[in-house]
């Protein structure tokens, strides 16, 4: 049997729990504009997640100002604060002490304003793949997100693959993270040898979750990580679950911010 471990440049790009302030503008038509200072519960190199009082629409670009770590910083290594656009992944709406507040997920694509922003700060956009600095890649998108029957979430977890090939009777085991899950399916980065068609042992120990996942598609591409697109055979993910646990990591950030 053979087994690896998560690479350490793979473990530097994970959410990380963190106190950090942040400034978050949002731009509508024309010259509207609206900006918030939130408290970021959970960040990586890709992403990051806090809580707003108002909705944002799941495909826009936004702006974020934070004093970023060094250690998830693609540009301005030595700048106090770091500017970045965002592209809304997720966003869902909680209630703290009788508040609304909306807990948006983004994903950063870097700190340049692509051309369209520029003409139409309302353009939807979608993720196409990710650029050789680590950062997500977008395409403008013709119309507005449309809810799937099973949502995406792009969120990173650790997870254990097991694969089973039967023709060499040996079993492959690695711990790597996912880039984004739904009910149905996930894809993960992986160095195992999985080919499309064969099936895996997925677990995700945080949720206790455990289910046979058969390869759908194997995407390589130079200087990232390989990505597999498996989909459960057996049962379907627990996203009611995520979902509560962004909350509750949004309502724990809401209450330590008013308690300081």
């Amino acid at each position: 049997m053979s087994s690896t471990q998560p690479k350490e440049e793979s473990r530097n790009t994970w959410r990380k729990d963190i106190d950090l302030e942040a400034i978050v503008q949002v731009k509508e038509s024309g010259d509207e504009a609206w900006k918030e200072i939130t408290k970021v519960t959970t960040v990586s190199r890709n992403g990051a997640g806090f809580s707003l009082t108002r909705e944002c629409k799941v495909g826009r670009l936004i702006t974020i100002v934070l004093p970023m770590p060094a250690e998830y910083r693609v540009y301005d290594l030595e700048a106090d604060l770091y500017p970045v656009m965002a592209i809304v992944q997720n966003c869902y709406k909680t209630t703290v002490e009788g508040k609304d507040l909306f807990h948006v997920g983004v994903g950063f694509i870097g700190k340049d304003k692509p051309v369209s922003f520029r003409n139409d700060p309302t353009q939807n956009y979608r993720i196409d793949g990710m650029q050789t600095n680590g950062m997500w890649k977008v395409v403008e998108a013709d119309k507005p997100f449309k809810m799937r029957a099973h949502t995406r979430f792009w969120q990173r977890m650790e997870v254990t693959l097991t694969l089973l090939q039967s023709d060499t009777k040996t079993i492959s085991k690695e711990t790597t993270f996912t880039q984004n899950v739904s009910a149905k399916g996930v894809s993960v980065e992986s160095d195992l040898d999985a080919q499309v068609g064969d099936k895996v042992k997925f677990k995700c120990a945080e949720f206790g979750f455990f289910s046979l996942a058969v390869v759908r598609s194997r995407k390589v591409k130079p200087d990232l990580p390989t990505t597999l697109h498996l989909e459960f055979i057996d049962t379907l993910f627990p996203t009611n679950s995520l979902v509560r646990k962004m909350q509750e990591i949004a309502q724990s950030a809401e209450r330590a911010s008013d308690q300081v």
